[in-house]
């Protein structure tokens, strides 16, 4: 990867030490070319923003190693595992499974199945992780979903979905995964991991704009489930009948998407495609893994697992006074988050190993 060559398309670099693609992705050329492509010529491709959303599926089903046909579009990664929750044929007694480090876009929405009757278990976190053998004494034959993030959203801890699956099926559940924290930064393959159903939002990894998201479903599971809204974009044709639902994952979608928003996102994809998912991820963790040797180093506490099989690019960290950091680093142009479990720094493709250490150093300079 000529990593000088990515940055030219990511002008925000010439100004600030971006860290932060876990909160929101920087803008970048061929995103911003495509939707002021879109602008430009609103009419036309209007008229024919259907096959743009399309397009933008079909290269997330590339991404994730899905068919096309197994992928729908949602407004972001809440609404489609709202919608995964309410469509699955969960009854009175049964149980789902989830966890406390679980951001609210994958919790809230299994909370909300208690007044259908369903028990809502939630595991405790150990190590900023989600341990096997705690979700192995968590899931039973009652069990109708696993619901757990591929990477956590404060502690950037990797879960190992294949393990998760094999639990889940096991007990004739499904496993639900939030991949909006992974995808487009770690290699996601729902085959090879067995995956049922993945959500994923647009405006992080995925280099996009907000308000496009992405829903896959396992091809086998798809005509079993009874969306609980339906929209024109659900049903084969117009009919005053009970409608007729599509046979693919767009059964779950409802009307108008947000054009821009796909339009840009499809060329994030695109541009995500082209590096390679492989080299992509590869640098990812080769950043991650310098901010994992080198803050230890400064005394600082390390909330996120330290165990190479858990890391991904989100590394959260505390000194006892975070604010006070932050605001010492956003003076100096680095922008990163500042969460709950401290501050958490996010590293992509376009960041270079002199930026970590930069980062690394004036960590330092500020706590010493």
């Amino acid at each position: 990867m000529n990593v000088e060559k990515v940055r030219e398309d990511f002008p925000i670099t010439n100004e600030v030490v971006y860290l932060n693609v876990a909160n929101h992705s920087p803008p970048s050329r061929p995103v911003q070319d495509a939707i002021r492509g879109f602008l430009e010529d609103w009419d036309s491709l209007a008229r024919h923003g259907d096959m743009r959303v399309e397009e933008a599926c079909w290269s997330f089903a590339r991404l994730i190693g899905a068919d096309p046909c197994e992928v729908a579009c949602q407004p972001n990664t809440s609404a489609g595992l709202s919608i995964v929750a309410e469509s699955l044929p969960l009854e009175r007694g049964m149980n789902v499974v989830t966890n406390d480090l679980e951001n609210p876009a994958n919790l809230y929405p299994w909370l909300a199945q208690r007044r259908k009757g369903i028990e809502v278990r939630i595991i405790k976190g150990e190590g900023g992780a989600v341990r096997i053998e705690d979700v192995e004494r968590a899931v039973d034959d009652q069990t109708g979903a696993l619901a757990i993030s591929h990477v956590q959203w404060l502690t950037g801890a990797r879960s190992d979905l294949g393990a998760m699956a094999e639990i889940a099926h096991d007990h004739g559940a499904s496993l639900v995964v939030d991949g909006i924290q992974s995808t487009g930064s770690l290699l996601v393959d729902v085959r090879r991991d067995d995956i049922d159903f993945l959500a994923c939002g647009s405006y992080k990894w995925l280099l996009g704009p907000s308000g496009a998201g992405f829903l896959y479903i396992r091809e086998e599971l798809i005509e079993d489930l009874e969306p609980p809204f339906i929209g024109y974009r659900a049903v084969e044709g117009h009919s005053l009948e009970e409608p007729r639902l599509k046979g693919t994952a767009q059964r779950l979608e409802l009307g108008e998407p947000s054009y821009l928003s796909f339009i840009g996102t499809g060329a994030g994809i695109d541009m995500i495609l082209d590096v390679g998912p492989t080299a992509i991820e590869k640098r990812v963790l080769k950043l991650s893994g310098l901010l994992f040797e080198g803050l230890p180093e400064l005394g600082v506490e390390i909330v996120s697992p330290s165990d190479e099989g858990l890391r991904s690019g989100v590394l959260s960290f505390t000194t006892g006074d975070d604010m006070e950091l932050y605001e010492v680093l956003t003076r100096a142009s680095f922008v990163v988050s500042l969460r709950p479990a401290g501050i958490r720094v996010s590293p992509d493709f376009y960041n270079t190993e002199d930026e970590v250490e930069q980062f690394i150093e004036h960590v330092r300079k500020s706590i010493h």
